[in-house]
């Protein structure tokens, strides 16, 4: 038995932004690929924004190097984590400033076999590394029946 976890919106197709989804679909799926059940479980990491863009850029400012003014998941210069700003705007923080973790998801996955995405971000992408949980990203098909053949599929190859 294999367990297999992706984001999702709307429990029917892979959730674009694995970081903002909806939910996590956990598909268990048998010897022979077939799907045997799909549970579905909240993301527990959620922003205080998520309804809208400001995300990228109100809360995460600060996410450049020490240039200072980095916009959103690594737009700024450089790598690592800048100063961050406050250029005269209202936002509600869950951690520390600068910083940005994804604990809640890699605890979410700690029985998954593999992690199925359709894009990360590097800073979940690092967590997943530093978590263990094993993670691929898919390029075709948004169903989550058909993702989950596809891959079977591509394991027999």
């Amino acid at each position: 038995m294999m367990k297999i976890a992706l984001g999702t919106n709307d429990r029917k197709t892979i959730a674009k932004r694995t970081g903002r989804s909806k939910e996590f679909a956990f598909i268990d799926v048998d010897e022979t690929g077939k799907i045997i059940n799909i549970r579905f479980e909240e993301n527990q990491h959620k922003h205080d924004d998520d309804d809208d863009d400001r995300h990228d850029e109100a809360y995460h400012r600060g996410h450049g190097s020490g240039q200072g003014r980095g916009l959103g998941h690594g737009r700024g210069r450089g790598l690592g984590h800048g100063r961050h700003q406050h250029d005269d705007h209202h936002h509600h923080h869950h951690h520390e400033h600068g910083e940005h973790h994804h604990n809640e998801i890699i605890d979410q996955m700690k029985e998954v076999d593999i992690l199925l995405v359709r894009a990360v971000g590097k800073y979940l992408r690092q967590d997943l590394i530093d978590g263990n949980i094993p993670f691929k990203t898919i390029t075709k098909g948004e169903k989550i029946e058909e993702i989950i053949e596809n891959y079977w599929q591509s394991l027999k190859k």
